[in-house]
């Protein structure tokens, strides 16, 4: 037998996909030498790095956090999922500046993010029953 439909799954199941990713990225990065100067370290250009490892994980958390909190169906699932989306969206813009400069093929991930969050924000916002 067949488990009903849930109504957030491909939203679920890509918010769940992007969270993780960040954890791997970042592992990634920082084992190929990423802040070799140590991540306490300040730096011109990216700042004091402890601060944006911070963000990217509390984004990733959170982000986390909601997408469980919205499969479960608990009452603050949606709030939780959209603060994490709303995350995402701000770091997929903040960080497409780099890409466009340094990598552009490296752009692709945070349009789709952003593309995600326009299409999934207002089927989070919409009211039970099909109410907007």
């Amino acid at each position: 037998m067949s488990s009903p439909s849930h109504p957030h799954r491909g939203i679920v199941i890509v918010l769940v996909v992007l969270s993780l990713a960040i954890y791997v990225i970042w592992a990634l990065n920082l084992a190929a030498g990423a802040f070799s100067e140590g991540i306490l370290v300040p730096d011109t250009s990216t700042g004091l790095p402890i601060f944006h490892l911070t963000a990217e994980f509390l984004m990733a958390t959170v982000t986390l956090i909601g997408a469980v909190g919205l499969w479960t169906g608990t009452r603050w699932g949606r709030g939780v999922t959209l603060v994490g989306l709303g995350m995402f969206t701000y770091a997929a813009i903040n960080a497409l500046g780099w890409a466009v400069v340094n990598d552009p093929v490296q752009g692709i991930p945070m349009v789709l993010t952003v593309v995600l969050a326009v299409f999934a924000v207002p089927h989070l916002i919409r009211r039970e029953g099909g109410s907007a």
